[in-house]
């Protein structure tokens, strides 16, 4: 009935559809957005944690940010051997700044 009357209307997501075979987005944009999505959930899963009154819930809940930790883990390393990620992030080396010699 919209389109008989010239108006707009919604898309559907078949006429994105191309026949393309190079993707639209690096490999390295998608890893990045894989790894913050896991840290997201992580974060989630943290905050259900401390909300949760049940033990057997919060159990869960640890099972599965260890899971995650890990697979975060895989790609922080995948990352590091494709040498998109020199070294993951740590802790400024207090003493080195200061020139304390131990």
């Amino acid at each position: 009935m919209l389109r008989d009357d010239d108006i707009s209307s919604i898309s559907t997501w078949e006429s994105d559809v191309t026949d393309s075979t190079v993707s639209p987005f690096s490999d390295k944009l998608m890893l990045q957005h894989i790894l913050y999505l896991n840290a997201a959930g992580m974060a989630f899963y943290g905050n259900a944690m401390s909300t949760s009154t049940r033990r057997d819930v919060g159990v869960t809940y640890s099972r599965l940010f260890t899971e995650i930790a890990t697979y975060l883990d895989d790609g922080a390393e995948l990352a590091i051997g494709l040498g998109w990620m020199e070294k993951p992030p740590g802790t400024v080396d207090r003493e080195a700044l200061a020139g304390v010699q131990i």
